[in-house]
This record gives structure tokens, sequence and C-alpha cells, in this order.
């Protein structure tokens, strides 16, 4: 057994040595070695492909990573320009009512000033909002209050720093007003809704039409006159009934503006004398 295996070895050996000298010596193997390409090429792909198939996914994974983390770093980049676009949109809006406001302001002659909203009380029974102008800031009672559309309501409350505002939506309010076209003269009263007031003292017989623009008269002094109030919306007319059913949609953004306009009103107000003390008659 051991001699045989041994003699095997020995003459592969020697074929061994004679092919290569053959093959260095002669051009006879050129021919075979050609052939023998068709063979031995498939398994050189054979062998190749592992090794292959290892670097594309290699490749593919470190792609489909870096893809994952520019996808979470775009998407952090979208939220912050999301958001400093709605900041921007807020600002845009902001200084677009301001623009809106200072028009308002140029078109009267009174003194006004700027103030912003604290709270909103829109409760179907106190339409009534809180501003940040006090007495210290020249706030008095009974003071206008508009925004750049028309007229939103008075003053009712004076704090040192804050004052409260009745919206002309409420029901206790009252605004004497004249219809521009008619010239007809009537009373707008808050119907506890924001989006509707009421029209009183308009006869029946009443020339007013749907769409007549209201505004202030003046009358009584509280609010200047030709301030827009509201638009009519809508007028029922009740046969035996002496006064029309007429309600009207306010001009102003009544709860819906963060900044109002304080108005001056020169005919209503002046400085109050200090009373004087008890025990003390006052010198005429």
């Amino acid at each position: 057994m051991g001699p045989a295996l041994h003699l095997k070895i020995f003459l592969l050996v020697l074929i061994s040595v004679v092919l290569m000298t053959v093959d260095q010596r002669f051009t006879a193997l050129q021919q075979v070695r050609y052939y023998l390409q068709y063979v031995v090429a498939p398994l050189r792909e054979a062998v190749a492909q592992p090794e292959r198939a290892f670097a594309w996914l290699g490749t593919e994974l470190s792609s489909h990573q870096r893809l994952i983390q520019q996808n979470a770093a775009l998407r952090q980049e979208n939220l912050l320009l999301q958001a400093r676009q709605q900041k921007f949109d807020s600002i845009s809006e902001e200084n677009a009512r301001l623009r809106r406001l200072l028009n308002a302001s140029e078109r009267n002659s009174a003194r006004v000033k700027i103030a912003r909203l604290l709270s909103v009380d829109l409760d179907p029974y106190t339409q009534r909002i809180v501003i940040n102008q006090g007495k210290t800031d020249g706030a008095y009672l009974g003071q206008p209050v508009i925004d750049a559309n028309g007229l939103l309501g008075q003053v009712i409350q004076v704090g040192p720093f804050s004052s409260e505002v009745l919206l002309i939506s409420d029901p206790g309010s009252a605004v004497p007003v004249i219809d521009v076209r008619s010239g007809l003269r009537l009373l707008a009263v808050g119907t506890g809704q924001s989006d509707s007031l009421g029209l009183r003292s308009a006869p029946n017989t009443a020339d007013i039409r749907v769409g007549d623009q209201i505004v202030t008269s003046g009358l009584g002094g509280r609010f200047p006159p030709d301030y827009p109030v509201c638009r009519i919306a809508s007028i029922g007319r009740t046969p035996g009934d002496p006064f029309a059913q007429v309600s009207c949609r306010p001009v102003a953004a009544l709860g819906r503006h963060r900044e109002v306009l304080l108005i001056w009103n020169a005919a209503q107000h002046s400085p109050v004398k200090p009373s004087a003390p008890a025990g003390k008659a006052a010198k005429p």
C-alpha cells in the first residue's frame, strides 16, 4: 500500500515536470491551454461570486444607512423650516394687522393708541375683552374702541394697567347709528352673538335695504360720528307691526384680533375734577 502510493506520487511529479518543461520550451500546449479556459472560466466566476456578493451587499448596506441618516437630517431640517415659516407667517400677519390699524388711525384726526388683547370673554351674556391699557396709559370710562374695520365697543371698567371693553355684540350694548344711504337714525343693539347685531327703531315702511352701511351717528357724544358699525343682512316686515325686524353683520372682527385702537374722543372725554373732601364744601 505504501510503496504503491509513493510510486503514484513520483509518477505525478514526473509528469508535471515533463509537462512544464514541454510548455516552457515548446508551444504545443498553448492550444490546449486556450481551450481549457472555457472550462476554468465558469469555475473562476463561481469562486468570485461570493466575494462580489459580499462586496455588493456591504456597499448597499452602507448606502442604505447613509440614505437613512440623510433622510432623518432632512426631516429635522424640514421641521425647523416649517417652524420658522409658521413664525414668519405669524409675524407677517401681525405686521399686516398693525398696518391696517395705523391706516385706520390715519383716517381720523382724533388721538389714538394701539392696545393688545389680554383676554376674551365671548359668553352669550357677556361679550367683553380685556386690553393692556389702563388709567396709567390714559384710558377712561366710555372710551370708544375700534379695529381696522370699524367700531368694536367701549371701555366700561378701568384699572391701573388694564381695561375691560364692552363689545357692541353684548346684549347690554346700544349704539346710536345712522343709515348712510337713507339717513335714517337707528339704534344698534347687541344680540349676544359676535356675528349679528339688531337694529331698533326702524319703521315698517322705512327706506332701508339689505347691504346698507350703518355708521355711528355721534348722538349722545359717547361715540364719534361716521365710524362703520355694520351692514344690514336681513329685513323682516310683519303686517300690522309698526317696526321692522332688522339684523346686521358687524364690520369689526369681534374677538378675532390681538390689537385694537383706543380713541380719545375730545367731545366726550374731559378731565374729571376731584371731589371735595368729606365735611368741606366745595368752592364754587
